[in-house]
């Protein structure tokens, strides 16, 4: 990639990302549920990122590449589903903060490791220990199922008329 290249790249990145929230999203929710999708969407990402340095070619580059908007399209936002659901509505701000802020400092602090790995360790081990981190987190969903929005059952039983009391 050079600078006259580097713009077709984040187009391809943006359209999968932007068509895995707008098209995909919704359903796969309604299909698997948070919990299940959360997790495809963790393994999708450590696949997207562990290919990257494995890629020998461009088409394998692609595959790799755009692994990695479906699975965060797919995790962060189950995840922040979830956590409404596991605390109290008045904690709810808190929690969501805390969630914001543990990213950001994971977005610092990331680096500076992923920097020191890459000049002592090679230039595959940032990715390498990357997925590593990310497939870790699968087990950390784990039970949240119980959380998730039962299915709504529809009522085979007429309604009743306005004034009437079912027997």
């Amino acid at each position: 990639m050079t600078e006259l290249t580097i713009g077709y790249f984040f187009m391809y990145v943006g359209s999968i990302s932007v068509f895995a929230r707008v098209l995909l999203l919704g359903r796969m929710v309604d299909w698997l549920g948070e919990a299940n999708l959360s997790r495809l969407g963790l393994v999708l990402l450590t696949m997207g990122v562990v290919g990257m340095p494995l890629s020998h070619n461009l088409p394998m580059l692609a595959v790799a590449v755009a692994l990695i908007p479906l699975g965060t399209a797919f995790t962060f936002p189950c995840v922040t589903a979830l956590l409404s659901r596991v605390t109290a509505q008045r904690e709810r701000g808190l929690y969501m903060g805390m969630q914001q802020t543990y990213g950001g400092v994971a977005r610092i602090i990331a680096p500076l490791f992923f920097g020191w790995s890459f000049d002592r360790l090679g230039v595959s081990s940032p990715y390498f220990f990357s997925a590593s981190f990310i497939f870790a987190t699968i087990f950390l969903g784990f039970g949240l199922d119980r959380y998730a929005r039962p299915k709504e059952t529809v009522s085979t039983e007429p309604l009743a008329a306005p004034g009437e009391q079912k027997a």
